[in-house]
């Protein structure tokens, strides 16, 4: 009878998964390597969307709704997504990065599977446990952050050092922004007061 079975469409689908998300634990950068080499977005995108879900249910409360918080959360999260995976294929691309949009977009996808672990960390702070939960969202931030540059080394076939230049160009470019605009506004503000130190002289010579 089992070998007359035949899984569906889902069933396959959930298996694939359920294959990439053990692997993404065991051995992830030969994982990163077929999500990105094959521009797996499908996988990458159920992943992604699970951990937001999983995210959803352990942080809601009360508010308009924790299907309304989702879709929110979606959103939000995915305009972050589409930024980030862009700023790292220009700046990889500049760099001689023979990789995709696409690839590394799958691959930021599958790296935020750590996340789901932080639902634990949310029950525990609950039970008043803060400090537990700040140091395992600190290192599983940092796992993350492992699997973001094991996509970039293997979608655009970087060496570790370069993967990881380019996984923190974004952080320098928004550090630049900031102290520009820092600066920008500093001279503004000197700028305009010479010019009330101006107009109070024009205004004494009166």
């Amino acid at each position: 009878v089992n070998s007359l079975y035949r899984p569906s469409d889902k069933e396959r689908l959930m298996n694939i998964i359920l294959d990439y998300v053990y692997r993404l634990i065991t051995s992830p950068l030969s994982a990163m390597e077929e999500i990105t080499g094959g521009e797996k977005l499908k996988v990458g995108g159920i992943i992604w969307l699970f951990v937001i879900f999983l995210i959803t249910l352990s942080s809601f409360r009360t508010g308009p709704g924790i299907v309304t918080e989702f879709i929110g959360m979606v959103i939000s999260l995915g305009i972050i997504l589409l930024f980030h995976s862009a700023i790292i294929d220009y700046f990889s691309g500049l760099l001689g990065g023979k990789g995709t949009a696409r690839g590394i977009t799958s691959g930021f996808m599958s790296a935020s599977l750590p996340y789901a672990f932080s639902v634990f960390f949310t029950l525990l702070e609950n039970f008043g446990l803060e400090g537990i939960n700040g140091i395992g969202l600190f290192f599983i931030s940092l796992w993350c952050f492992i699997l973001d540059i094991l996509a970039i080394r293997a979608n655009y076939g970087f060496s570790n050092g370069k993967a990881f230049l380019i996984g923190i160009s974004p952080f320098i470019l928004g550090l630049v922004l900031t102290l520009a605009i820092l600066v920008l506004g500093v001279v503004s503000a000197l700028a305009g007061l010479a010019d009330m130190q101006q107009i109070e002289g024009l205004m004494e010579s009166i």
